[in-house]
């Protein structure tokens, strides 16, 4: 009888048992952290490298994370310079080595403008300088020059150029005329005290072997553009400056008492240059200039004139020019007191190549 009541009692549980809902039999949830625990943060991302890089590490050797697309190509972006169609710009606006034509450098890019010119010549007039042929007409022209700029604080800058003909007396390929110039300058573009200058000319057709020029202060020179740079005007002042002379050949003065060799010593002299430049969209170039020197003391004067007409190519880095030169010098004669005068003509084609 007790069996009985007790296989009865264990049915009467097992019953009940299966009647209590599921989600008494959980485990209860766990508790919440407490405040003062910080929560998880996420991993940080691994860097990314490229497939030479990855190699590199799986030989133990040490990698560098692979730049950015982005940043490497903005890396490997070089500046360059940006000229309007219809402004003269960073361009030549003669052929390379003409007197009063500086470049303008756009510092953006570089401090520095550089420029190459080179074409043919014809000749015309001049002392005659073979007592039996007649005078080379026809002459092979060169030319280069460099223009640095620095605008910051007081401003600097500088020039060397050079242009040589050559053909002039004898061989076609054996310089025979031109010059040569280098200058340094403070100040603005506008407005610039040249600390120093000096040029070496040389031009048998005009009767001179050498003629020399040099100038410090006071002594200024500018080039200001204007009408949007499509108008430039240079111009360049010496009230005082030293120039020293020898003649060529046959007009050397040998010297006698009163009327010594041109070549004895050195002439306080003044100088003037000038250039004024159209650009006629949209690519033509028209520049005019003029030289002028005169010796103080003695009746030495070189004139010189100059006119071009180019067209601007190649986004304006190179200049096709055709130039008609004049050019006269006043110099001191054989006899006492006595005076001469040489004037020629030239007619260029010429190419310039700006970078």
């Amino acid at each position: 009888m007790k069996k009985l009541a007790l296989a009865a009692a264990l049915l009467l549980s097992g019953a009940a048992r299966a009647q209590t809902p599921a989600e008494d039999l959980l485990p209860p949830p766990p508790p919440p952290p407490p405040a003062d625990v910080p929560a998880a943060t996420p991993p940080a991302p691994q860097p990314t490298y490229s497939k030479p890089i990855q190699a590199e590490m799986q030989q133990g050797q040490p990698a560098t994370p692979a730049a950015p697309a982005s940043a490497a190509a903005a890396s490997q972006a070089q500046p360059s310079a940006k000229r309007t169609p219809g402004t003269i710009g960073e361009g030549p606006v003669a052929p390379a080595g003409s007197p009063a034509a500086p470049l303008h450098p756009d510092q953006s890019v570089s401090n520095w403008r550089f420029a190459l010119a080179s074409g043919v010549a014809g000749r015309w007039g001049g002392m005659q300088l073979s007592s039996t042929e007649a005078n080379s007409n026809v002459m092979i022209f060169f030319g280069g020059q460099a223009d640095g700029l620095w605008s910051k604080g007081i401003g600097k800058s500088f020039r060397l150029r050079m242009r040589v003909f050559t053909g002039g007396e004898d061989v076609l390929f054996v310089p025979s005329d031109g010059d040569v110039e280098a200058a340094f300058m403070l100040g603005r573009r506008e407005l610039r005290f040249v600390v120093g200058r000096l040029e070496a000319a040389r031009f048998p057709g005009l009767g001179l072997d050498v003629l020399l020029q040099a100038a410090t202060l006071p002594c200024f020179e500018g080039s200001i553009s204007f009408a949007s740079d499509r108008m430039r005007f240079y111009y360049y002042v010496s009230p005082i400056s030293a120039a020293w002379v020898r003649y060529h050949d046959t007009a050397h003065i040998d010297g006698a008492p009163g009327w010594p060799a041109e070549s004895d010593s050195a002439s306080a002299a003044t100088a003037l240059r000038a250039r004024y430049t159209v650009m006629v969209p949209p690519s033509v170039l028209l520049s005019v200039s003029g030289d002028f020197m005169k010796m103080w003391d003695q009746p030495d004067t070189f004139l010189s004139f100059e006119g071009s007409a180019g067209v601007a190519v190649l986004d304006g880095s190179v200049v096709l020019n055709a130039v008609i030169t004049v050019q006269r010098y006043t110099r001191r004669g054989l006899a006492q007191d006595s005076k001469e005068t040489d004037e020629e003509v030239k007619l260029l084609a010429v190419a310039t190549l700006a970078f």
